[in-house]
């Protein structure tokens, strides 16, 4: 079906209009509004509520494009009402009581829930919407334990849940590499810090610690993996899920049968995978947060002179060599000190024939394991394991913590605060989960420091609640 013969013409000018994001905010707080409210709809005048407050929150002075500015907070939310109408996201309709009642149509209902998914704005006031990684799973597993005739229906279910969990961890895969991409894109200290907070606080909490915790889902995949194969060796469970697809098949019991082992083939495939596909997850969380940290150290050091950046590389030569491998260390540092030699055509040789020459060599990045670069990331990743591993933070948070039980960042940011500081705060913030028993708090305010800024939060002491 074309979506534009469901679609009304002018649907996503409400989106494409110059306050695309106040028409979105307010969609959204109707809609809240209207789920909790009743089947059959909603008073307009609860709508036109949902609204002013929400306007209270965004600006003082709205100009919508339908009244002037000067008009009330009631007005304007009248307006983007008929807005709403006149795009036909609402319908509204009047009752036997003469009231006013609102309803959304269907297809709005599906965007709407879509433009929430996607907002990273916790506007439910809860996170268990945003990755249901063991619900699925579990729904999954549950289907396929208890003892039933609808074999199709059964299928058919376990299908679109396998689907959904693979659909989130496709969401978690691509943020991931958002994030990695972001340290390529930003090379201030602040945005560094501000993105590594983010990630922790959106994608590490909310998906991938879960994942590998409460949402582990390798308790259920070889139970779900048996069951799949039951029904695929069993030619009468085969039979009646084929039964399903006979009329999309056009009658043809061959082809249906096709179609039902091909489906309970993905899903075992899909499960007989996750492994791999956990552990690609993995890799990907350690490259962005050892990336990010070695950038912000590196960022930190930038401001030395000249002799601690020589002391840095004497002293990755020297421990080579004590290790035997001067010849190795002497390659590595090669690249930084040597310098090409041109040379420059004088006056008198303008008249000379031109002989044989060589090509400059060209300027571009390979992945070489002997390239300085790799070499001397080993060296830094050691460093931060030693001054900077989980113990030793866990011992710097219990200090602290027997004198409060919360912690500001901004408290710890002096303006002589030390590098060691800085980096310790970071790995506050990789390590913070329930192993460590205690969790990172977002705040509002930012901490304003001569050499970055960053939005300051709490180190709170306990499980979280």
């Amino acid at each position: 079906m074309d979506v534009f013969k469901v679609l009304p013409q002018n649907f996503f000018s409400l989106l494409n209009s110059k306050n695309q994001e106040i028409y979105v905010r307010c969609v959204l707080a109707v809609y809240k509004t209207y789920e909790q409210g009743s089947i059959l709809g909603m008073d307009k005048s609860i709508a036109q509520q949902a609204i002013i407050d929400e306007l209270e929150h965004v600006i003082d002075e709205i100009e919508l494009e339908e009244i002037e500015s000067t008009t009330s907070t009631r007005e304007k939310a009248n307006a983007i009402l008929r807005r709403m109408e006149d795009c036909e996201w609402i319908d509204v309709d009047i009752n036997n009581d003469y009231v006013e009642i609102l309803n959304f149509r269907d297809y709005a209902i599906t965007i709407i829930q879509a433009l929430k998914n996607i907002s990273q704005d916790s506007f439910y006031g809860y996170d268990d919407e945003t990755h249901e990684f063991r619900g699925y799973i579990y729904t999954v597993y549950t289907l396929l334990q208890n003892e039933q005739a609808e074999y199709a229906m059964v299928v058919d279910q376990v299908y679109r849940n396998t689907i959904a969990f693979v659909r989130e961890i496709r969401k978690l895969d691509s943020r991931l590499k958002f994030y990695i991409k972001s340290i390529i894109d930003n090379s201030e200290i602040k945005d560094l810090i501000g993105l590594l907070m983010n990630y922790k606080v959106e994608l590490v909490d909310q998906a991938y610690s879960r994942l590998k915790t409460s949402d582990n889902v390798n308790k259920y995949k070889l139970a779900i993996i048996k069951k799949l194969e039951e029904y695929q060796q069993n030619p009468v469970i085969i039979d009646i899920i084929s039964q399903e697809y006979l009329l999309s098949s056009n009658n043809n019991m061959t082809l249906a049968r096709v179609k039902a082992n091909k489906k309970i083939d993905d899903m075992i495939d899909i499960y007989n995978s996750l492994s791999f596909i956990i552990d690609e997850i993995d890799r990907k969380n350690k490259i962005y947060v050892n990336s990010t940290i070695a950038k912000i150290k590196f960022l930190l050091n930038d401001d030395q002179n000249v002799i601690g950046k020589l002391n840095t590389i004497l002293r990755f030569t020297s421990d080579n060599i004590k290790k035997y491998k001067t010849e190795q260390a002497l390659k590595t540092i090669a690249p930084l000190v040597n310098l090409k030699t041109h040379n420059v055509i004088n006056n008198n040789s303008l008249y000379t024939p031109r002989g044989a020459y060589d090509h400059a060599d060209a300027q571009f990045l390979l992945e070489n394991d002997i390239t300085p670069s790799n070499a001397l990331q080993e060296a830094f990743y050691k460093e931060f394991e030693t001054n900077y591993s989980e113990e030793v933070i866990k011992k710097y948070l219990q200090a602290m913590f027997k004198k409060q039980s919360i912690i500001k960042a901004s408290d710890l940011v002096k303006e002589d605060i030390s590098d060691e500081t800085i980096m310790r705060l970071l790995y506050i913030l990789v390590y913070a989960d329930d192993d460590m028993n205690y969790y990172i708090r977002p705040l509002d305010s930012q901490i304003h420091h001569k050499r970055f800024k960053l939005n300051d939060f709490q180190i709170v002491r306990g499980q979280k609640k």
